[in-house]
């Protein structure tokens, strides 16, 4: 039976242009296109969209109003299409609670294994608790030589009530006959047995056995007896030799004694366990979290270093920070007067204090009613429920590992629970490649393995996955917003691409992002088992080999916005790769995009060394970054290119600029500041959430466009202001849909409904701010334009044109600039960013750090940032890109290769030069692949000479 295709009529959402396209089941399919074309619109807001409505619609009413409700795309029909799953960045938790383990599902097997088969050691004591069957006990006492003595007894209970007549009483009375009282058995029918048996413990004789003359039956009643009466503890006694630890004399003959319970007891120091279950395991439970972290691995605490950032200063002259504000200034005073009673100085620099002062200031004076920092900051605390004040305090905290758990997050008795001699923490704590061959070498019994066979399989399969696709030197409780973006991006794939899932949809964007090419090759290799699962897998891609290892090729184009929307290819690699056939073909035929520079930046301009950097897997290097060219750190995945400039280059620079950052990993100094006026730094950060944002307001074009609608005539006769012309301001916008444009209906179990707000027809605005016009346009009208049709529109406003130059310099000419922020592609959001930025970098000499600016684009996409990076760097600035595409690398003037590998293999600078030297470097993988590259690009030109 043929497999039909996925069939596409008249598909209109958001800038695609009614298309009508058969997509075939079972392929492995790739979108491609110049950013912002509408591939994303295509693949996850069509494909992904309707398929995961039609799934959740199968559910029932009830049901459906707790799961996720998605609006029906815009479009004539959508036939053939089977269920679908998307893997996407934006649904990646960058919260601390999100781990590799949680992330991928395989921390939740992680826990029921232990709970199922963990074997619990005593965190007092370290004794082996376990609990014992009455079948367990026998088989013990039964390992005893033949001939041995063996008596079975119970500890007897009294309430607080009850006396020991009375006791041994209810004994006799429930037909026990022997007790063990001080080293003497008592027969319970002797009317002086009760002077006898005064103090101590009262041990009940059940039975008396000699092993070897007995049957194992007798034996196993007699404890069952015991367990009972015991309230699930009992005690046999074997006859010894001599005398031993853990032996009695009783009536002169020696006796070890071997004690069993059927609860979770330690029989030495008599703690009591719950019963293991999962959520005891979890650190995301009450049950199972350290107390004092709630499971977080670290606690806040106030910070010296931030409450003094510059301890060259004195207190007079503001040392302590947050006492050097309006609102707390009081503070100061207050230490200010009492400092000459205490010999405090007041204009000494803070870090020539004696720790006496500084116990002084941090402590108080209680006698002179001054709490200092700590009663300051407990007053504080008392009123964090107020949101500027919880603000406040944060900018004086930092992170430490917690005490109590040491990190692991867990409480001390979910960590006493241990396979294979590991407790769940230390499982989490091992590398991907380390946890594989532990698990795989396991040694458990029989009956364990039998129960721990499909668990195990799974934790396998996940952590198999994890290393297939190059994370094998990552642990399980590493947190997902430490990792670098390819490393999130791959990790996310996991539990999609671990799973077993067969006749379904995956729509992967971007997979690649952040991705080395060495990288690239495993990813590829693991998409193409999923589809060979009988799956057809969408994946949106501008990365050379993904697109050649498609078997259908799409490409939405011709250019972005409105320019684009339409299927301007599809058909094979060989089909695209015709002269003329698509703008991707050219690029990947070579025709296009593959320019070597004449010549490169010398880098003699002077440079920034950062001295014995050792965050994370660094290894203690020193490295120099040349200023006035484009430097480019590359290297494979997780081999600490983030760690380096972004985690410690960025963070000491801002230290030195006196600009708010978080705190920089270790190092030991930076060298060469005051050769750069400023430190910008371009991140993956999302651009906005909120429909609210959008593009100009992000480059901050709105405020001078509404200072030239509220200088016009007809707003200053009805004063006006430029307030009145923003949609987030009561005086201006629309009240109905309070400046949104929609007014949004809920529907219960249904998608929210949004219906154009008949009060102002989708304009946000009142009627009588629209009607004031600027050249016979509206500030709604505005809002509607491109960034390019505005910056004509409104010749002769220089401050406005400055501002959406911007957005043109970065290719974002086409974006309309009342466009929700939250619509746009990860390319468009990334050159947003960038335009941003660009208009904040006034002075000359900014150095520019940027975290991989090539995600989302397409080639062509490429060339235009590359002509916006010549801009910049001549007028004097200075860029550090992390980057893996080799496109950027060719064109950069130095390169700085961290490696040889990942994690703790990696961490060390493998190479520095020019793209050339880099390709000589035989150590090098970086240097491999952009060797044949380079080698590529010089025969194009060759032969185009």
């Amino acid at each position: 039976m043929s497999v039909r295709n996925i069939e596409l009529r008249g598909v209109a959402v958001h800038n695609l242009k009614h298309i009508d396209l058969d997509i075939p089941q079972h392929k492995l399919v790739v979108i491609c296109g110049v950013s912002g074309s509408g591939k994303t619109s295509l693949a996850l807001d069509t494909l992904y969209a309707e398929g995961q409505r039609r799934y959740i619609e199968s559910f029932s009413l009830h049901t459906r109003q707790f799961l996720e409700r998605l609006d029906k795309p815009q479009a004539d029909r959508i036939d053939n299409l089977p269920a679908s799953i998307a893997v996407t960045r934006s649904n990646v938790s960058r919260s601390s609670r999100v781990t590799i383990g949680t992330a991928t599902e395989t921390i939740d097997y992680l826990r029921l294994l232990y709970a199922k088969i963990g074997h619990l050691f005593c965190p007092s004591c370290g004794q082996s608790v376990e609990r014992q069957s009455p079948q367990q006990a026998s088989e013990r006492l039964s390992e005893a030589p033949p001939g041995a003595r063996v008596m079975i007894a119970f500890a007897a209970k009294s309430s607080a009530a009850e006396t020991h007549e009375t006791l041994l009483a209810r004994l006799k009375e429930r037909g026990f006959v022997r007790v063990v009282v001080n080293g003497r058995t008592l027969n319970l029918g002797d009317p002086a047995a009760d002077a006898k048996a005064t103090g101590g413990e009262v041990l009940v004789i059940v039975d008396r056995l000699v092993t070897g003359e007995q049957t194992a039956q007798r034996l196993r009643e007699s404890l069952e007896t015991a367990f009972r009466e015991g309230e699930g503890q009992a005690i046999g006694l074997l006859e010894a030799a001599s005398t031993t630890y853990g032996t009695l004399i009783i009536d002169g003959r020696y006796w070890r004694r071997i004690d069993f319970s059927s609860r979770l007891e330690c029989l030495h120091c008599r703690r009591q366990f719950a019963n293991p279950e999962p959520r005891r395991l979890s650190f995301n439970s009450p049950l199972g979290a350290c107390p004092t972290c709630e499971g977080f691995g670290n606690v806040a605490e106030f910070d010296l270093n931030r409450i003094v950032p510059d301890p060259s200063k004195s207190i007079r002259e503001g040392a302590i920070a947050p006492w050097y504000t309006p609102s707390y200034r009081h503070e100061l005073d207050e230490l200010i007067a009492l400092a000459p009673d205490y010999g405090i100085p007041l204009d000494t620099p803070f870090r020539e204090l004696s720790s006496e002062h500084v116990r002084l200031i941090r402590e108080g004076v209680p006698e002179r009613k001054f709490g200092g920092l700590a009663g300051f900051f407990r007053w504080l605390e008392r009123r964090k429920y107020k949101m500027h004040l919880r603000v406040f305090l944060n900018r004086w905290r930092s992170s430490h590992i917690c005490p109590t758990c040491g990190g692991t997050r867990l409480n001390e008795e979910a960590l006493a629970w241990r396979v294979g001699n590991r407790n769940i923490a230390d499982a989490c704590q091992l590398t991907i490649d380390e946890a594989i061959a532990f698990f795989m070498g396991l040694e458990v019994s029989q009956h364990e393995r039998e129960v721990s066979k499909t668990m195990l399989q799974q934790i396998t399969s996940r952590l198999r996955f994890l290393h297939d696709v190059g994370l094998g030197y990552l642990s399980l409780d590493r947190t997902l917003r430490t990792l670098s973006g390819g490393e999130v991006q791959r990790v996310s794939l996991t539990s999609v691409l671990g799973s077993s899932l067969v006749n379904v949809l995956y729509v992967l964007d971007e997979p690649s992002v952040g991705l080395h090419p060495r990288d690239i090759r495993r990813l590829v290799s693991a998409i193409g088992r999923l589809r060979g699962r009988g799956n057809s897998v969408v994946v949106v891609e501008h990365e050379e080999e993904l697109i050649r290892g498609a078997e259908q090729l799409i490409e939405i184009g011709p250019g972005a916005g409105d320019r684009g929307g339409e299927v301007r290819f599809q058909g094979t690699l060989g089909e695209m790769l015709a002269p003329g056939a698509s703008v991707t073909g050219e690029f990947l035929a070579g025709r296009r995009g593959v320019s070597i520079p004449p010549s490169r930046r010398e880098p003699n301009r002077g440079r920034i060394k950062l001295l014995a950097a050792r965050g994370n897997n660094l290894k203690s290097i020193s490295v120099e970054f040349p200023l006035n060219v484009l430097c480019v750190v590359a290297g494979v995945s997780g081999a600490g290119k983030s760690t380096l400039v972004q985690d410690t280059l960025y963070g000491a620079l801002c230290r030195r600029k006196r600009k708010e950052c978080d705190e920089p990993l270790p190092y030991d100094d930076v060298v060469g500041c005051g050769q750069i006026d400023d430190v910008i730094l371009v991140d993956q950060s999302p651009v906005g959430r909120s429909p609210r944002s959008n593009p100009v307001t992000y480059v901050k074009a709105f405020d001078p466009i509404r200072q030239v609608f509220a200088e016009t005539v007809e707003a200053r006769t009805h004063n006006y202001t430029a307030g009145h012309f923003s949609f987030n301001v009561e005086d201006g916008r629309c009240s109905a849909c309070q400046g949104e444009g929609f007014i949004q209906v809920d529907m219960q179990f249904m998608a929210d409904v949004y219906m154009k707000c008949g009060q102002c027809s989708g304009a946000r605005y009142r009627k009588e701010i629209l009607a004031v016009k600027y050249r016979n346009k509206s500030i709604a009208d505005v809002l509607a334009m491109t960034a390019r049709e505005a910056f004509n529109f409104f010749r002769g406003q220089t401050k406005v044109q400055a501002r959406l130059k911007q957005l043109i310099d970065v290719g974002l000419d086409y974006l309309q600039l009342g466009q929700p922020a939250n619509t746009l592609s990860a390319g468009e959001a990334q050159r947003l960013k960038l335009a941003a930025h660009l208009s904040e970098a006034s002075r000359s000499r900014t150095l520019f750090i940027l975290d991989e600016p090539t995600t989302g684009l397409h080639f062509a996409d490429v060339v235009t940032l590359l002509d916006c990076f010549e801009a910049l760097l001549s007028v004097g600035h200075s860029l550090i890109v992390i980057e893996h595409n080799l496109q950027l690398m060719r064109a950069a003037d130095y390169i700085i290769d961290l490696g040889p590998e990942a994690g703790e293999r990696g961490g060390q600078v493998i190479a520095c030069g020019t793209p050339e030297e880099i390709a000589q470097c035989s150590d090098s993988h970086t240097g491999k692949f952009l060797a044949a590259s380079l080698q590529i690009a010089q025969g194009a030109v060759r032969s185009a000479t």
